[in-house]
C-alpha cells in the first residue's frame, strides 16, 4: 500500500503495521461505500504526493496538522 507512510506519519498505524493489516484496520474506520473509500484512498495518496512527503513533510502547508502525529511531536514542540 503506497499509503502507509502517510498513515504513520498521521498516526494511524504503527510503523511496523504491514499493509494488509493496514488494509483490515482502514476497512474498520471507514464506512463500507465503495465511493467513500476510494475517494478517501484517493486523496491520502494525493496528500502524500503534495504534502506529507514521507521524507520531507511540508507541514506548513498541510491543512490538518491538527490531526496529525507527526505534527504535534515532532515539528509543533521545536
Amino acid at each position: 500500500m503506497h499509503s502507509n507512510p502517510i498513515l504513520i506519519l498521521l498516526g494511524l498505524i504503527g510503523k511496523k503495521v504491514t499493509a494488509d493489516a493496514a488494509h483490515e484496520l482502514l476497512q474498520a474506520l471507514l464506512p463500507q461505500d465503495a465511493r467513500i473509500i476510494y475517494n478517501f484512498h484517493k486523496a491520502l495518496l494525493r496528500h502524500g504526493q503534495r504534502i506529507c512527503v514521507f521524507e520531507r513533510p511540508r507541514c506548513e502547508k498541510c491543512p490538518i496538522t491538527d490531526l496529525c502525529d507527526y505534527y504535534q511531536t515532532v515539528v509543533k514542540p521545536q
